[in-house]
Formats: structure tokens, sequence, C-alpha cells
């Protein structure tokens, strides 16, 4: 073979050699790339509590919005009992990233275990002063704790009243109370109808609204006492056990209440926000429900209470994750989201600004989003109490109110072991 020939294949074969491994090597800068790619994403565990039906649909919608549209975080749904759970985790060392918890959030304080959230709300990345004032008041002291953020509530719902509009008309009644003295008249008129007027929940966190609209105070600046032993609280409780006596309210479950008053057995029923929608769903479209708000007390003014679990970031993780977890908070709070979340959830929104994307139409035929949003607006709403020992509170709350209206047991001394019970647990010298 000429010598030319041979050096022009040993060439071909040299320049063959060189690009498999410049082939190579642009395969391990691609897979190198891939990786890096891969790890720049952000996974983040979101627990939360909404297991089944619209409520956690709309959750699962939202979640999957914001990972379309945000890449680098993704966020993965793990639905478990967080406000309790969390606590085990912390204990055990590995605490979820983001979760969402209850009102009672002291006890996370006292572990240490929450982020505060001001550096991320005052930051680069945080909210505008418009924002920040587009948030109901009651919203944004919610998990606030001596000027600091630990939780942004984002599941707002407050005390409402559902009642059956055929009902009311049969009755006579043309419109919703507005006080607690046409409550009873109207109770009276719907009974003369053969049905039971009104059905309550069974839980004390409903009549603290009540107890607050005549003149109230559910705990004392300081934390140690309150004051059910007081002029609001004997005209609230006795108030209450007359409806009982007279035959005109009976005690329920949310679930059995809502039942009867699809079967036209009840007239009327107290629930929260995010409970209307469960009431149209039961009704079936049998008749039209309607929706108030809680009627004024001996104050002059009605009063509510805002409830519902809110975002917290744990502790634990590196600063990259918090700011990732952060993101979506943020993206979940804003108007066009909280509108979604509203619109499919019966909740209200956490902000004024999300109304603008809530058809007038649409409010319109949901009177239960109407006495959501009027409650929030409501100078006299305020926030559920977070001490870290007021679960126990309300849990003798519970026993003295339905002692209250099933027993013949005097008021005054019931009220008064009532807040003797709470100093000493919000003293820190009892515990259940």
């Amino acid at each position: 073979m000429p010598t030319s020939s041979r050096l022009r294949r040993l060439a071909l074969g040299a320049a063959a050699f060189a690009g498999s491994g410049l082939l190579a090597a642009c395969n391990s800068a691609s897979a190198s790339s891939s990786k890096s790619s891969a790890r720049s994403v952000t996974h983040i565990s979101l627990w939360e509590s909404h297991s089944g039906g619209p409520v956690a649909a709309a959750v699962t919608s939202l979640v999957n919005r914001f990972n379309a549209t945000h890449p680098k975080v993704q966020v993965s749904i793990d639905v478990t009992k967080a406000s309790t759970k969390a606590l085990g985790a912390i204990a055990a060392g590995s605490p979820p990233l983001l979760a969402e918890i209850s009102h009672y959030d002291g006890k996370f304080l006292q572990a240490h275990a929450l982020v505060n959230l001001n550096s991320f709300i005052n930051g680069p990345s945080g909210f505008t002063s418009a924002q920040k004032s587009a948030f109901f008041h009651s919203i944004w002291t919610n998990g606030e704790v001596g000027g600091k953020h630990y939780r942004l509530q984002v599941d707002a719902k407050v005390t409402e009243y559902f009642y059956n509009q055929s009902l009311f008309a049969r009755a006579g009644i043309a419109s919703p109370p507005s006080t607690w003295a046409q409550m009873s008249s109207d109770l009276t008129k719907l009974a003369a109808l053969g049905v039971t007027p009104l059905g309550v929940k069974d839980a004390s966190a409903h009549i603290e609204p009540m107890f607050v609209s005549n003149g109230g105070q559910l705990i004392s600046a300081n934390g140690t006492t309150t004051k059910f032993n007081s002029s609001a609280g004997k005209k609230t409780f006795s108030y209450m056990r007359s409806l009982f006596q007279r035959h005109l309210a009976i005690f329920g479950h949310g679930s059995a209440l809502r039942a009867d008053l699809a079967s036209g057995k009840v007239a009327i029923i107290d629930g929260t926000s995010a409970g209307y929608q469960k009431v149209l769903d039961s009704a079936g479209g049998h008749f039209a429900v309607g929706a108030f708000g809680v009627p004024s007390g001996s104050s002059g003014h009605s009063a509510n209470m805002v409830q519902g679990l809110g975002f917290v970031i744990m502790k634990g993780h590196p600063l990259a994750q918090q700011q990732a977890a952060w993101s979506f908070i943020k993206w979940y709070l804003s108007p066009v989201q909280q509108a979604f979340w509203a619109m499919h959830t019966g909740f209200a929104p956490v902000t004024r600004s999300a109304l603008q994307y809530m058809p007038s139409s649409w409010m319109a035929s949901h009177p239960g989003m109407q006495a959501s949003i009027a409650a929030l607006e409501s100078p006299y709403t305020f926030h559920r109490v977070n001490n870290q020992n007021y679960s126990e509170v309300e849990s003798a709350l519970d026993a003295a109110y339905f002692n209250a209206l099933t027993t013949t047991q005097p008021i005054t001394p019931l009220l008064a072991q009532l807040d003797t019970k709470a100093h000493q647990y919000l003293s820190g010298k009892a515990a259940l």
C-alpha cells in the first residue's frame, strides 16, 4: 500500500477515534448536565390534612398548577394530621419542611420548631405594602406572636348560619334575624311549622362569637384568666339554655345537622364558611339555602371568630429549601389562586384582592360566601385564641356549655367553676 494511502487511512482512523472520544465527552457532559439539572430541583413535601372531597381536590389542583409553572420547585402532598403528627416528627428529629397546622401553634413555638416568617415576608421576595394590607386583619394577625409571624392562615372560616328559605317563607319570616332577640322570635315562628327551629354544633367554639357579641372577653391580656362568669357569660348561657328548655334548639354533629337541614327536619343550623358547599350538596337543590352571620348582641354589634389551618415552615432544613417553601406559600396566597380556592371549597379567601377574580354572578348565588366576607370585613371579627393552653380551656368550656343546656344547674356557679379551671390551665397549674 502506498505511503500516502496508509497515512490517509491512519488519519481517518485517528479522526474517527477523536470523534468517538468527542461523542463520549459530549454524552458525559450531557449526563452531567442532566444530573446537575435534577439536583437543581427542590422537592417539597407538604403535610396537610385535607383528604377527600372538594377541598382535597382543590388543594391537589393548586399544587399541580404550581408544579407546572415552577419547574425548579416541586411540591408533593402528604395527607396526614400535621397538627399532631408533626410534633412527633420534631421529637424524632425529622420534621417536615412545610406543613398546615391548626391555630394551636403554641406547642410548636414551645418546641422552637417554627421558622419566623418575617424575614421572608419582608425580604426581597416577600409581600409589598399593598399585598400586606390586602389581607383581612383577623387573618393577618392569626399566626402572629409578639409581632412575629410563625403561621400564615390559608383555610379561613368564620361562624355563620344556614337556613331553609322555603321554611322561612312559610313561617312569614321576610329576612334573617339581625339580633339575638329577633332570632328567638323567628325560632318560635318556625316551631309552629312542626320542625326543629335550630341545630347547633356540640362545640363551644360556636358559642364564643355570641359571647363576644354580648360584650365578653375570651382571655385576659396577660393570657392567664378568662371572664366567663360575667354579664356577657350569663346572658349568653341563659339565652341558649332558654332555647333548649323551650325545645327551640338541639345539639348535633355537623354532618348530622346538615342531613337534618336537607331533609326539612331542621330550619337553621350553625356552621362555618367551609360548610356552605356541603349544605348545598346535602340539600340537592330541593330548596334554596340562605346564610346569615352572627346576630348582634347586647354590645350593639355582631362578633365573629376566624378559624382554620395555616402554613408553617419547620426548622431543621437548609435556607434554600425554606426559600423554596416560601415561594409556594406566597404563590398559594396570591389573588388568583385564593379566588380559585374560595370558589371550589367554600372557604373564604384570605385577601380582599382575591375578590376581583370572583365573578359577581357567582358571589350573588353563594350567600354563604357573602356572609363570610362581611364577617372578615368587620372590625369585630377576631382570630381564634392561639395560647398553647387554650385548647384545655375550650374542653372545659365544652363541658360547661353542655351542662348549662342540659341540666338545671345554676348558671353563675357553673361559670365560676369554668373560670377557676381555665385559670389553672392557662397558668400551667393543671393540664388535661
